[in-house]
């Protein structure tokens, strides 16, 4: 029982909302991370994007 007073409904959805907001947060940083390791050398495009040549 004494425990029950962390665990009312304020508090619930306060960490519910602090987890999902920091897990998005993780998400999005290495998705950054990620663009700018390959950005740094890799000068290649799609071929949707290639524009067709001349």
């Amino acid at each position: 029982m004494a425990y029950s007073k962390f665990f009312n409904g304020r508090n619930l959805a306060l960490f519910s909302f602090l987890s999902l907001g920091g897990s998005y947060f993780f998400m999005k940083s290495r998705t950054l991370a990620q663009n700018k390791e390959r950005a740094v050398g890799d000068y290649s495009v799609s071929v949707d994007r290639s524009g067709g040549g001349v």
